[in-house]
């Protein structure tokens, strides 16, 4: 049975973390720490394989693995990257931007700008807090349903693009209650590798001064307002 773009993907990030894993001798555990950075900074982890866990980082998170799940507590901010595993963002007060290669992002409350993007995997993310300032959203997977939630007030110029591949069950949508305009190509693209076809959808809610950028293939889009 001919494997999918997904498990490809999936495979070679696993193999290559695999690979990394034996030839240094490294035998992948998890890392838990405490909350603390000794002088006042962010939390600071960076590791050639195994999982990561903070439960809380007042002063912020830089955290990096070459492959395993990544969670953080509560934190000002968080940056994370991993190159195969989840990443789970419970709360942070400031900007999250975390990617990996290979599975799901799910950022539970950020009061900040969110940057998330995933090769393979769903992306969930809400952002809560005070709209007053500019807080970007980018959200990005390359097989995946992505899921944003924002406060009421939160304006916003918002551009969608889900494409679903021919091979695929072509029955994937962008659910969404915010008045955008909404567009569905007619021609299948071969440019891209599998041929495929687009749904767009875009326009300005309220003040429209935050770019709310999602781009997904094959998964559902929902946005919504809380």
């Amino acid at each position: 049975m001919p494997l999918s773009n997904r498990h490809l993907i999936l495979y070679f990030a696993l193999a290559a973390v695999i690979a990394i894993a034996i030839t240094s001798g490294i035998r992948p555990r998890t890392v838990a720490a405490a909350g603390f950075s000794g002088f006042g900074g962010p939390v600071s982890i960076h590791r050639m394989g195994g999982d990561i866990d903070v439960p809380n980082a007042p002063d912020g998170a830089e955290l990096a693995t070459m492959g395993g799940n990544i969670h953080v507590g509560s934190a000002s901010f968080v940056k994370a990257k991993t190159m195969g595993g989840t990443i789970a963002v419970d709360a942070a007060t400031g900007a999250v931007d975390v990617s990996t290669m290979g599975g799901t992002i799910t950022i539970l409350q950020a009061g900040g700008r969110i940057h998330a993007s995933t090769m393979a995997g769903d992306v969930s993310a809400r952002l809560t807090g005070p709209s007053a300032g500019v807080r970007e959203i980018s959200l990005s997977s390359m097989s995946g349903k992505i899921v944003l939630a924002v406060p009421k007030d939160y304006g916003m110029n918002v551009r969608i693009k889900l494409a679903y591949t021919k091979k695929s069950s072509q029955n994937f949508r962008i659910i969404q209650d915010l008045g955008l305009d909404q567009r569905e190509s007619d021609e299948w693209d071969t440019h891209q590798g599998s041929p495929r076809k687009y749904i767009v959808a875009q326009g300005r809610v309220g003040d429209g001064k935050n770019p709310v950028t999602i781009e997904t293939i094959n998964g559902d889009v929902v946005v919504k307002q809380e």
